[in-house]
């Protein structure tokens, strides 16, 4: 008798069976939650080309990308976002860089403006959009026996907007015109040696070893030293942020 009542099956009111249970169920669905989590994905803006300072951003500007931010996702701008009309970037973004909130500014609030140049002479093979640029002005010589003044570097390390370049049927630059955001605190000087007296030279400039706004990941593009291309004396006003 006592044998029987030790080996007979367990009921389902068993406490012990019970708490089991509810254990593999919890544990089943906490696997599925974690597994859920880090396979979870963010639709967040990424730039479908480089983006610069000065630089009216547009829908054409911006692709989706789905990626996986864990904690870090509000520090992006997501993609479920409208893009504020008349709005550019503090910071250079390279081409397929996750977007920021922080580097997204009103162009009205960014601290200069976008300056053309025209250079007579080639501009480096390395310098093209969301590069950065040393921006140099040569006072010309007033006669023979003039030697001129030292060249002075005027700009440093301006992000290049856009830039055109007009090729010879020989494949010799015959001129450019580039476009750079420059500082308000350098714009007087860029504008007084565009006046037709200085004749002005563009160098890539190296890039910065960190971007210059709150971009996590992101850093700013910019291109190695290159030598100086001169350019004739121009007399182009400073454009607007339109590009």
């Amino acid at each position: 008798m006592e044998l029987s009542k030790r080996i007979r099956r367990p009921k389902w009111t068993d406490a012990r069976l019970l708490v089991g249970a509810v254990l593999v169920v919890i544990a089943i669905a906490a696997t599925y939650l974690l597994i859920n989590a880090a396979n979870a994905t963010t639709r967040v803006w990424a730039s479908a080309n480089p983006l610069v300072p000065g630089q009216v951003l547009s829908p054409e500007d911006l692709t989706v990308a789905e990626v996986n931010l864990a904690d870090i996702g509000d520090k992006y701008l997501s993609a479920e976002t409208e893009l504020p009309k008349d709005s550019s970037v503090r910071a250079v973004i390279a081409e397929g860089e996750l977007l920021p909130a922080s580097v997204l500014a009103p162009l009205a609030e960014l601290d200069g403006r976008i300056v053309a140049i025209d250079v007579a002479g080639s501009v480096p093979a390395v310098v093209d959009t969301g590069s950065l640029v040393d921006v140099w002005a040569q006072p010309e010589a007033n006669g023979l026996d003039d030697e001129g003044a030292e060249p002075e570097q005027i700009v440093s390390s301006a992000p290049v907007s856009n830039i055109s370049r007009d090729v010879g049927s020989f494949g010799v630059g015959d001129g450019a015109r580039i476009e750079v955001f420059v500082a308000s605190a350098e714009l007087s000087a860029v504008l007084g040696a565009l006046d037709g007296s200085s004749v002005l030279s563009v160098v890539g400039a190296p890039a910065d070893a960190g971007p210059s706004a709150d971009t996590g990941p992101e850093s700013a593009a910019g291109t190695e030293p290159a030598a100086p291309s001169e350019s004739a004396p121009s007399e182009s006003a400073a454009a607007g942020g339109d590009r």
